[in-house]
């Protein structure tokens, strides 16, 4: 859980609008944009075990 808390903890406002948008969309334009509320969170559960270690803290450079 440490990793999906630390991505959270970085950029939770970040998700919040993604969120937001994919909703404004949805309403405005048609309903099928609503997949991406999935297709974010598998990103986001990806990204948080790529970026960040079992404590919740960045890796740092990968390199």
């Amino acid at each position: 859980m440490g990793p999906i808390r630390g991505l959270w903890r970085d950029t939770w406002w970040l998700w919040c609008v993604f969120t937001a948008l994919v909703l404004a969309v949805s309403y405005a334009v048609t309903p099928f944009f609503v997949i991406l509320i999935p297709i974010f969170a598998i990103v986001f559960v990806y990204f948080s075990f790529m970026r960040y270690d079992d404590q919740g803290r960045n890796k740092g450079d990968l390199m």
